[in-house]
């Protein structure tokens, strides 16, 4: 009776085991995916910010272009436009690519080959978010001086200070946003590897 009763009791503390260890993988599953949307939101809302503030500079532009004169400034407001309206969509199709991984459907391992594919894609689309973005304050700057009736030949020191001071701040901003971004995603690929070991 004895040895009948001892083995009653191992497998019930065999299955209550396993029934725990069932639930301590769901937890750190759940926790893991969390942490990953967690992180993937912190990139995200600057750039759904940017993506509003683009827009707005896209209608404002709509608006007031058709007023300009001079049809090189024309052009260059309706190339504005275009970028104001198409950086976003990049950036916003870079982050949808992130957060459609899905961390169940996948192995670990397959989990992290498509991070890290989609962090890769990630950060080439940055960068060519940023050189467009350059390309929209060398454009931008004549459209806008056009629009606020100055002239396109201001005093000197606005191109040779003002101007590449401006230059000099966009890439600093870009730079330390990049950096920021960078620093997420690999906490993010950090926290996915840990996972896996």
């Amino acid at each position: 009776m004895e040895l009948e009763e001892m083995k009653l009791a191992w497998n019930d503390l065999s299955k209550r085991v396993e029934k725990q260890e069932i639930l301590n993988q769901q937890m750190i599953e759940k926790m893991t995916k969390d942490q990953f949307q967690s992180n993937l939101k912190k990139i995200a809302l600057p750039e759904y910010i940017g993506t509003i503030i683009c827009y707005l500079g896209a209608a404002y532009l709509s608006v007031n272009v058709p007023k300009l004169e001079e049809p090189l400034i024309q052009f260059f407001g309706v190339i504005s436009i275009a970028l104001l309206l198409i950086l976003p969509i990049i950036s916003l199709q870079s982050i949808r690519g992130m957060r459609k991984i899905n961390l169940s459907s996948h192995s670990y391992l397959e989990t992290i080959q498509i991070f890290g594919q989609q962090k890769i894609r990630f950060l080439k689309l940055q960068k060519l978010n940023i050189s467009l973005g350059l390309f929209l304050l060398v454009i931008g700057v004549p459209v806008l001086l056009a629009l606020q009736g100055k002239s396109l030949n201001p005093t000197p020191l606005f191109w040779m200070l003002y101007f590449p001071l401006g230059v000099m701040f966009f890439l600093g901003f870009s730079y330390w946003v990049l950096k920021y971004y960078n620093r997420k995603l690999q906490a993010t690929e950090k926290l996915l590897t840990e996972v896996n070991e």
